[in-house]
């Protein structure tokens, strides 16, 4: 009777475990399968390879990511407050973090749809809602990266801690840019709004009445 396969899940957990503890050299196939006493086949056969489960790993832990959203006083703080939970999130599992790329975004955006919906309320149009919601997304998941990838390259951990505090007060600041520009887009854009004429063909109307004629403009 062939041996039974064990659970995909059980891959995960121990995968995850090599990572945290040994970091991203502990996360060979030939290593994963040898600790689960396993054929690299059999493991090829359930989660392919390491690429293959590295994406599997990323998606499956922000899958589980429970980030506790409240509202605060503006929509600013709420955005900013949950960026920051993102930030410490992510850096839970460094060694995961590191090997996130920019489409690993996209997992993300599964689970920001309260972000999204306060993003709404302040009368943002969805679409922008979404990409405001995408671009602090991206930025705390680049921000991220590079700070874990720090934690353990010579030149970058060698920083004194003024320059590390000042690295954390840039991403914040770099937060509040976008929550400005958003803002100051759709400020603007309700201005537009306001000042443009109800009935636009009524409008051209008037300003062809008020043009003058091409030939009392010759005499």
């Amino acid at each position: 009777m062939a041996k039974p396969l064990i659970p995909v899940e059980t891959i995960y957990e121990r995968a995850l475990v090599l990572l945290d503890d040994e970091g991203d050299s502990a996360l060979s196939t030939r290593r994963l399968a040898a600790d689960l006493r396993i054929s690299t086949r059999t493991l090829y056969q359930q989660v392919g390879n390491r690429e293959n489960l590295i994406r599997a790993l990323v998606a499956r832990h922000l899958s589980r990511l429970r980030l506790e959203f409240h509202e605060h006083g503006d929509w600013e703080t709420t955005a900013l407050q949950w960026c920051l939970g993102l930030h410490d999130a992510l850096r839970a599992h460094p060694h995961l973090t590191e090997l996130m790329t920019i489409d690993d975004g996209d997992a993300v955006m599964e689970y920001v749809s309260e972000l999204v919906a306060a993003t709404g309320k302040e009368g943002f149009d969805p679409p922008l809602a979404e990409e405001c919601c995408r671009a602090l997304v991206a930025l705390t998941i680049n921000h991220t990266i590079i700070e874990v990838r720090g934690m353990h390259d010579i030149k970058l951990s060698e920083r004194d801690p003024e320059s590390a505090a000042k690295t954390e007060a840039n991403f914040v600041q770099s937060i509040r840019w976008i929550l400005a520009g958003v803002r100051a887009e759709v400020t603007s854009a309700r201005a537009s709004a306001t000042r443009a004429p109800r009935n636009p063909r009524k409008a051209a109307s008037s300003r062809t009445a008020q043009r003058p004629s091409s030939t009392k403009a010759r005499r």
